[in-house]
């Protein structure tokens, strides 16, 4: 308990944001006793066998039993204290990551690339000093352990117990057994001890504080095992009895208020345009790796990680209002390739047998139907999470990965090619006159991840990085000057190749959209006002004027709300004429209500929002400001209620129809 204790004092400091727990005294204080009871429970489960093995002792009167019992505690003691303590540390390191305890995430691990994980863990310093601390501590409960089994071998008191009248024997096995029931269990109330019982202030952290990794931990591993058995059901758990119920739940959206069933929710058909169908345009959508808003917010001429990016976000449409579907590479790569959200408390598609079923929605077929060549190029190896497959089954014509492309050590990283190479190659693949069908290109870089490799002969321009970011950043990602650096080059890459275009024969007949698969994870100390900025990606969209000639399109509402799943309905409306598509995303020139949500319960409308929590029902709500993008706690109102459960509706209707395109 001390030692668990200690480790609970440095992750205050270590991760506290005082600022503004500062203000929250009373709470913190709160966090660390029920700290202290989440750490009870889990000592009192690592001593219910020994507890058992007692008691047996006590009801029979053997010296050999007993030695033999009290040997064994000295390794039982030794591996579970150890592997506990093993728990908290890989913890920490991902709480340092994703400012989260354990979820399912945690299987990226294994599921992700492994090897360039291992690379990234071995590049941080703090794994070593984690590392050490571990070994001291596994000596020091070893030590523990052996003075413990020294003690109760040769203390003739303790071992006088065996011989206890039976009566003293009774009233001793029952008062061991109820107080460690009790600790187990971690409450007088009707429910056990459990993590619903962390949330007990308006501050996320201190109500992370107080959790013991274990917990989550175990949670995490039931909900593998449920998933694995494809046994979560939305549906059962959002308690909707009928199609009815879930459809009512959708019109708050103006767009689905005569929707008669799901499949008015799915399907949909772009415009009639006889331009569009002569004079087909070539669409490139690239997904950019940590391609987050909050920098590009706060871009400056001390602060340019824009760099040449900002003329085109200046002159062309940029959507700020824009929400990435979840935390990470993953989850972006499927809410856009499938046009659908993604679900809570199930695995992601790439790692069920789900991924070997052509989905209804694949963002290819409107464009396979239309006459065009699909490519899917990846700036990693396309074995990660099988996205080689993932892709082939969903469609694509081609699909290229690093491990087609040859390029020297120097212009690699942990993850992949760099981004200049990826771009240079993505507009080889553009220009490339050979191919008489027009062209749909989906990219994906890889650079902007840790451990932050960039070429020591860049140049690269000011980057004084501003208050604002700095607070939301830990001391030791500070230090790290490679972090803007390196998501400046990448944006600049980015700028290149659309001037390329711009400059190029196919400027006319060419929309390039562009967005992030998620936030950059280094600005992390958020307080709840920035949950939206903590989620946000800027999403742009390159339009020649021919085509918006050809579409009447004049002014666009950029403050209109949007999630990855509104990409492609956007993209087809901008490219494809009468075309139908399965989508729950929807064309953001033309849904002027728009909601924007993401896995994690962030749900957006106008200027009210919510943040959802699936583990007991509740919600925050808040306004929106558009300005600064930031969030007011408010009293709740109808209109946040029905966003709640807009958001349970959308959700649920995402599982019905990936159960129903499922493979058996």
């Amino acid at each position: 308990m001390f030692l668990i204790s200690i480790y609970r004092f440095i992750f205050f400091i270590y991760f506290a944001d005082f600022s503004t727990v500062s203000s929250l005294k009373l709470y913190v204080l709160e966090a660390f006793w029920l700290g202290f009871r989440f750490d009870l429970s889990i000592i009192a489960y690592i001593n219910a066998p020994i507890t058992l093995l007692f008691i047996i002792c006590l009801l029979f009167k053997s010296d050999s039993l007993f030695r033999s019992i009290i040997s064994f505690i000295k390794y039982y003691y030794s591996i579970f204290f150890s592997l506990l303590f093993l728990i908290i540390f890989v913890d920490m390191a991902f709480f340092a990551y994703f400012k989260d305890h354990y979820n399912l995430m945690i299987f990226g691990f294994f599921e992700d690339d492994t090897i360039a994980l291992i690379k990234t863990i071995f590049a941080d310093y703090r794994f070593y000093v984690l590392v050490l601390v571990f070994i001291i501590l596994s000596i020091i409960i070893f030590k523990l352990s052996a003075w413990t089994y020294k003690e109760l071998k040769y203390n003739e008191r303790i071992f006088n117990t065996l011989y206890w009248k039976p009566g003293k024997k009774f009233i001793t096995i029952l008062l061991i057994v109820f107080i460690n029931f009790i600790f187990a269990r971690g409450s007088f109330s009707m429910f056990p001890l459990g993590l619903f019982y962390s949330q007990i202030s308006p501050n996320q952290f201190i109500n992370k504080l107080c959790v013991n990794p274990v917990h989550p931990l175990a949670d995490t591993i039931y909900l593998k095992i449920r998933n694995s058995k494809n046994a979560v059901n939305l549906k059962e758990i959002f308690e909707y009895k009928n199609e009815d119920e879930i459809i009512k739940d959708l019109q708050i959206l103006s767009k689905y208020r005569n929707a008669n069933s799901l499949n008015d929710i799915f399907n949909k058909i772009t415009k009639e345009n006889k331009k569009l169908e002569i004079n087909k345009p070539n669409v490139v959508l690239i997904v950019m790796e940590s391609f987050g808003e909050m920098p590009v917010l706060n871009n400056s001429k001390e602060f340019d990680v824009l760099g040449e990016l900002k003329q085109h976000f200046n002159k062309d449409t940029v959507f700020y209002n824009f929400l990435a579907a979840g935390f990470i590479t993953i989850h972006a790569i499927e809410s856009i390739t499938l046009g659908i959200p993604q679900r809570p408390y199930v695995n992601q598609i790439t790692q069920t047998q789900d991924a070997f079923c052509q989905f209804p929605s694949s963002m290819v077929l409107p464009y396979k139907k239309a006459g065009y060549r699909s490519m899917a190029l990846y700036g990693g190896s396309m074995t990660w999470r099988d996205l080689e497959g993932f892709f082939k089954v969903q469609g694509f014509d081609d699909i290229i990965g690093e491990g087609n492309v040859r390029v020297e050590a120097k212009d690699r990283h942990s993850w992949g090619i760099n981004d200049d190479k990826l771009f240079e190659l993505l507009e080889k693949q553009l220009f490339d006159e050979d191919i008489k069908e027009p062209k749909f290109i989906y990219a994906i870089t890889t650079q902007t991840h840790p451990p932050y490799k960039v070429s020591d002969e860049y140049k690269a321009l000011p980057l004084e990085i501003p208050l604002s970011i700095q607070k939301m950043m830990s001391t030791k990602d500070l230090k790290n000057r490679n972090i803007f650096k390196v998501y400046q080059f990448a944006n600049r890459q980015l700028a290149k190749f659309i001037s390329d275009v711009k400059k190029s024969k196919f400027a006319d007949n060419t929309i390039i959209a562009v967005t992030g698969d998620h936030n950059l994870r280094e600005i992390s100390n958020y307080v709840p006002e920035e949950t939206f900025l903590r989620y946000a990606v800027p999403f742009y969209i390159y339009i020649p004027q021919q085509i918006k000639k050809d579409l009447n399109i004049q002014k666009v509402n950029t403050n209109v709300f949007g999630s990855h799943m509104d990409i492609m309905p956007t993209l087809y409306n901008l490219s494809l004429s009468s075309s139908s598509y399965t989508s729950l995303g929807n064309d953001l020139f033309e849904t002027y209500d728009n909601i924007a949500f993401n896995v994690d319960g962030l749900v957006l409308k106008d200027n009210i929002a919510i943040k959802y929590n699936f583990v007991d029902d509740s919600m925050q709500s808040f306004s929106f400001n558009n300005k600064d993008k930031k969030l007011s706690f408010v009293e709740k109102t109808d209109e946040h209620e029905l966003l709640k459960k807009y958001f349970k509706a959308i959700i649920t209707i995402s599982d019905i129809f990936v159960k129903s395109n499922s493979i058996d």
